[in-house]
């Protein structure tokens, strides 16, 4: 029987305990990915997880996540911010750990262009970087979903913020799962409500790699800092006029027909 992770609808694993371990450095963008109408039914809950970063969170917390099922780590983040943090707790006999890096750096310029952590960067401007991310990335992205699809237990996917390569990754399974468009960005806004603890906490992490104008909680930031479901409109809108869907570039970057229908296995729990 699948082995199941249960996370509260706000924030993360259903531990009361949870609340009271270092605020600072539990996530707070935790979640499951559950519970998503899909073609055929709806994501089932306990399977896959998205996250702000996993590598610092209490031994406690990561524990509970391990004893209700996690069983995979796939960490998104750059070399530089996987070197300055490490693996962190989840990492114990019986977790796998994938490092697929979606970008090299996690700072300005070699990723992120200056007009786009500007306080002008639009979400048009946003959703073209996502779109040229899926397309750069997309062996990465392949490589990850079929870790997902051939997964045991739960996987917990995730960079610092849980929001920009998380939410990519995100898309492109639920793309592949047959979600709307709709259900694509809202599952991505998400995140929005989360900005004023998640800031913190970034600072807390990345304070030496990111200048602290950039985590100033997204005040009189651009898109960027924000969490607009815009944005991932914009992302999916011109994968469709470019490639004809949102996951086309992860298809034939490598991603077979006999993984999507494992990853459907896994994921879909079909209405009766």
């Amino acid at each position: 029987m699948q082995e199941t992770v249960t996370l509260s609808a706000d924030s993360g694993v259903d531990v009361p305990a949870a609340r009271n371990l270092a605020p600072d450095l539990t996530p707070v963008n935790l979640r499951d990915l559950g519970g998503l109408p899909v073609d055929g039914g709806t994501t089932r809950h306990g399977v896959l997880l998205r996250s702000d970063d996993v590598s610092v969170m209490p031994a406690a917390f990561a524990r509970q996540m391990i004893d209700d099922g996690v069983r995979a780590v796939i960490d998104l983040r750059s070399p530089e911010e996987a070197l300055l943090t490490g693996r962190g707790p989840l990492t114990l006999p019986g977790v796998n750990y994938h490092h697929l890096a979606l970008t090299a750096s996690v700072s300005m310029p070699e990723d992120i262009s200056r007009e786009l952590m500007s306080a002008s960067a639009t979400p048009e401007l946003v959703g073209a970087w996502y779109a040229n991310l899926v397309e750069s990335q997309a062996r990465q992205l392949a490589l990850g979903v079929t870790l997902v699809a051939m997964g045991d237990g739960a996987t917990v996917f995730h960079c610092a913020a849980g929001k920009d390569r998380t939410g990519v990754f995100a898309a492109v399974v639920l793309s592949l799962l047959g979600a709307s468009p709709d259900t694509i960005s809202a599952d991505y806004a998400v995140t929005a409500a989360r900005l004023p603890r998640l800031y913190p906490r970034l600072r807390a992490i990345l304070g030496q790699l990111i200048p602290e104008s950039q985590l100033a909680a997204g005040h009189g930031q651009g898109a960027m800092m924000g969490a607009h479901g815009a944005s991932m409109d914009a992302m999916q809108r011109i994968l469709v006029e470019r490639h004809g869907s949102v996951a086309e570039p992860v298809r034939r970057a490598g991603l077979s027909d006999a993984v999507i229908g494992q990853l459907r296995a896994r994921l879909v729990e079909a209405h009766d």
